[in-house]
């Protein structure tokens, strides 16, 4: 078996037109950035992964990545699990969670890649083999403040195949109003996520708003309403979740089984979300499990490029509680240079296995010359003072 001789992070960035404007509670989206995880073997072949965190954040990741590179090189590339422990093991004293797990994440998703390409066998085989030939996917953008644009995009979800759309609350005041007109445009032929942002919103909202947000929800029977609350507001989530029929779910940002934990026993989540290219192939393994000890359905979260979208069809493929996987419907065209076919077949909402060998993803040195980054404060997540919503 070949060793892991270099592990390299490569940042790409698209800057959304002005004309977009996406938005949501927590403040603007104005560019899509990915941090590409590259590992070459010895033989100089590679796998990709992606890191969640790339979109926040930049100069910590590359000191990560040095630092996790310099613990694995020389290692197997299969020798996967092995490898998060000793990723883990090197950092137990400052990595619980956070953006260190996420790095390990995109290392894990990096090396499944590799491996497959090198014995010729797509991922889920090697994460266990399928429970299920397809899996549900969503459209996830509704990144917009007037029906008219947030309808325009979900019709050209639907006509790609999509049959479940996600969309982001920008104002407490204004949303009930854009999922009336979805429905009314949609009917049955498409179903709706409704996303409050409020877990990693930096000025959220008082839990009395979700409340009342998700009690007039109800009647459209949207799918779930995601992240109502702070991420570590767990007498928020019970709150909310008592006073609503709705599926609450959560939430993105916990990465690990045991960060999970008092969660689910708590009860507060009726859908359990991760995201696959923070917590990794390893680790959303654990997840998985222990939501299904629990009864509860997995909704994979893969707010990324075609690397996080593809690693999230695999792992689902191969869970017996997945109900979902996300696609980042933001338009940009990145995707068209890391998906091996430069696009997704989707057809009456499924996407089916993928016949690929590793995770479907391809590297072209031009992405990073026609995309290059420059180093910025993101300002994706707002600090500007701002009073709490309050009703």
């Amino acid at each position: 078996m070949t060793r892991i001789e270099n592990i390299e992070i490569f940042f790409i960035e698209y800057p959304f037109p002005k004309n977009l404007n996406y938005q949501y509670s927590g403040g603007l989206v104005e560019n899509m950035i990915v941090g590409l995880i590259k590992i070459t073997d010895s033989d100089g072949e590679y796998g990709l992964g992606e890191v969640t965190h790339a979109q926040f954040t930049h100069k910590p990741i590359i000191g990560l990545v040095e630092h996790f590179k310099n613990i694995l090189i020389g290692l197997e590339i299969g020798k996967i699990n092995n490898a998060w422990e000793k990723m883990y093991g090197s950092s137990v004293f400052w990595n619980r969670e956070g953006i260190a797990i996420g790095v390990m994440g995109g290392i894990n998703i990096a090396m499944y890649d590799l491996l497959g390409k090198k014995l010729e066998l797509p991922v889920y085989q090697l994460i266990g083999g399928l429970v299920k030939e397809k899996i549900k996917i969503y459209a996830s953008n509704g990144l917009f403040e007037s029906s008219e644009d947030l309808i325009k995009d979900a019709n050209k979800a639907y006509d790609m195949g999509f049959r479940i759309y996600k969309m982001r609350i920008i104002k407490p005041d204004t949303i009930v109003s854009l999922v009336k007109d979805f429905k009314k445009e949609f009917a049955n032929r498409m179903e709706l996520i409704v996303d409050a942002v409020q877990g990693s919103t930096a000025n959220p909202w008082a839990n009395k708003v979700s409340i009342n947000l998700a009690k007039e929800l109800e009647k459209y029977k949207i799918l779930f309403f995601e992240e109502p609350c702070r991420v570590e507001n767990i007498e928020g989530y019970k709150e909310i979740k008592k006073s609503t029929t709705l599926n609450i779910a959560g939430a993105e940002s916990i990465p690990t089984a045991r960060a999970f934990k008092p969660y689910l026993q708590s009860e507060v989540f009726d859908i359990v979300q991760f995201d696959i290219a923070t917590s990794g192939f390893t680790e959303g393994r654990r997840i998985a499990d222990l939501a299904y000890v629990y009864n509860k359905p997995l909704a994979i979260h893969s707010w990324g490029s075609a690397i996080s979208i593809m690693a999230g069809i695999h792992f689902s493929l191969t869970i017996p509680n997945s109900a979902f996987t996300e696609y980042c419907f933001m338009d940009h065209p990145l995707n068209e240079l890391l998906f091996d076919n430069s696009k997704l077949e989707i057809l009456n909402g499924y996407v089916e296995k993928p016949k690929t060998y590793g995770l479907g993803v391809k590297f072209d040195e031009k992405i990073l010359q026609k995309y290059s980054y420059r180093e910025k404060i993101n300002t994706m997540i707002s600090t500007q003072e701002a009073d709490i919503q309050l009703i």
